[in-house]
């Protein structure tokens, strides 16, 4: 069973762990269908003390097991969809209470995924604006975990939740692009999103209007929005987040997941981000028993596993996305890395 950690015990949420606070919905929506949620559980192995603390931080790997076995074994075919779309900005917490006073869209929103790390070390944000239309999308990168599907509609739920919860009512989404194929029967998923859908997509994202982003939000406040970013600076400050290794692990997953790894991610060029030469960037890395390029295949390794996971894009534009000159280079790395192939490992964990 997991132990229930604090996170003020642990310097913060784990790599592939989040705060638990957004499940605690899950536990009432349990209560509210006259099920054991403890007994819910300690069956998909974990502990009921976890849940005692909103700040305490649970693995991706148990959350994923819950959302299955519940599926699996109660009435309620889609615990992603249906907790999440109970829950809203509250359960980010003190990110959450920041983001509200934000005095626009944007501003929010790149807050939430420079401080999401705070909050959940297992996905990355991103925010990405094309002509008048815009996603904000949400990248699981822990490869090998249970009950994926209902994972991204958790947190697809709780992102529409957060952005009518910062924008307004009368805040409209245009699409929402979805991992999954498409469930036996839709309803709830039109009924909650209230836009058109979109299955098997490249991207778990909500799409809307570029013009929200600068539209300012109901519950601007200069003064305490300042107070809040303080607040969240000094939790981080206490996180490993100061580690250079930290922060380059996050830059490499923007990157490729954005799809800036085309034409490679080089050394010099995130060296030149953090203002460092690239000789001492190298030093601070070693200084922390890292190494860049061991950090760049790592991250290449788990987005290639999301992507053959997640998505149905094909293995050569993996390669290409990945910065791979072609898809033979990436096929030797990845069995190098997994012992399988990109294909079978596909075969046997993806999503569609």
């Amino acid at each position: 069973m997991n132990s229930p950690q604090r996170l003020n015990e642990i310097c913060g949420v784990t790599e592939g762990a989040l705060r638990v606070e957004p499940l605690l919905v899950l536990l009432q929506l349990l209560e509210d269908h006259q099920l054991d949620a403890n007994a819910m559980i300690r069956e998909a192995g974990g502990d009921p003390a976890l849940f005692k603390d909103p700040e305490n931080a649970i693995e991706f790997s148990l959350v994923g097991n819950l959302l299955e076995h519940i599926a699996t074994v109660t009435a309620i075919r889609y615990p992603g969809l249906e907790f999440g779309r109970l829950a809203g900005l509250e359960v980010l917490g003190a990110l959450g209470n920041a983001i509200r006073l934000a005095p626009d869209l944007g501003t929010a929103l790149r807050v939430l995924i420079l401080f999401f790390h705070i909050h959940d070390r297992g996905a990355i944000p991103t925010l990405w604006e094309s002509g008048d239309r815009t996603m904000f999308g949400y990248t699981l990168y822990c490869p090998k975990i249970r009950g994926v599907e209902h994972i991204y509609d958790a947190a697809l739920a709780i992102s529409h939740n957060v952005l009518t919860g910062l924008a307004g009512k009368r805040w409209k989404s245009i699409e929402v692009h979805m991992f999954r194929k498409p469930p036996a029967d839709d309803k709830r998923f039109r009924q909650h999103f209230s836009t058109d859908l979109r299955f098997r997509t490249e991207h778990a994202a909500i799409v809307f209007p570029t013009s929200y982003l600068t539209e300012p939000l109901p519950g601007a406040d200069p003064v305490a929005y300042a107070q809040a970013l303080h607040e969240l600076e000094d939790m981080d400050a206490v996180t490993d987040s100061h580690l250079i290794s930290t922060k380059v692990n996050r830059v490499l997953y923007h990157k490729f997941i954005a799809g800036e790894g085309l034409d490679g991610i080089e050394l010099n060029k995130i060296a030149e981000l953090f203002e460092l030469h690239p000789r001492t960037f190298n030093r601070r890395l070693k200084a922390e028993g890292a190494a860049f390029n061991t950090l760049l295949a790592e991250s290449r390794y788990n987005v290639a596993l999301q992507l053959l996971r997640d998505t149905q894009v094909k293995i050569r534009d993996i390669a290409f996305l990945l910065g791979y000159a072609d898809t033979a280079s990436f096929n030797r790395a990845f069995r190098r890395w997994s012992g399988t192939t990109a294909t079978q490992w596909r075969s046997s964990n993806s999503l569609n």
